[in-house]
């Protein structure tokens, strides 16, 4: 029985230690909405809002809310929001009558009629 130890136990030793060695894989980079979701756009401040420039040369205002998973776009500073969520961390955003998608510092929105407008978050450049 303790020769069967002996060869057993450097093989246990072996097998934990390659365990403990394994390469672990670096994590993934932080979406948008990990990134804002400590954010909370308050009306009467800029908390939370974050300015972007479209493709049709048109501002737009993001206000990231409910931990990342709601946002408000508007299209002048006071103007009125066009509300979109999304179910979980990551995912596209949908509202009534556009989707929008984060990819680095770039939105894309897509609007009920067809119309796709890419927007760059100013200052990242």
């Amino acid at each position: 029985m303790m020769m069967h130890c002996k060869r057993v136990l450097p093989a246990v030793i072996l097998v934990v230690g390659l365990a403990a060695c394994s390469e672990r894989k670096p994590p993934a980079p932080p979406t948008e909405q990990q990134i804002h979701s400590p954010d909370s756009a308050v009306a009467t401040g800029e908390m939370g809002r974050h300015r972007y420039r479209c493709s049709d040369g048109e501002p737009l205002f993001v206000d990231y809310k409910d931990n990342g998973l709601q946002i408000d776009l508007r299209r002048s500073n006071g103007g009125p929001p066009m509300m979109l969520t999304a179910p979980a961390q990551g995912l596209q955003y949908v509202g009534e009558t556009a989707t929008a998608t984060f990819k680095g510092s770039q939105l894309t929105i897509v609007e009920g009629d067809g119309r796709t407008r890419i927007c760059e978050q100013e200052g990242t450049r």
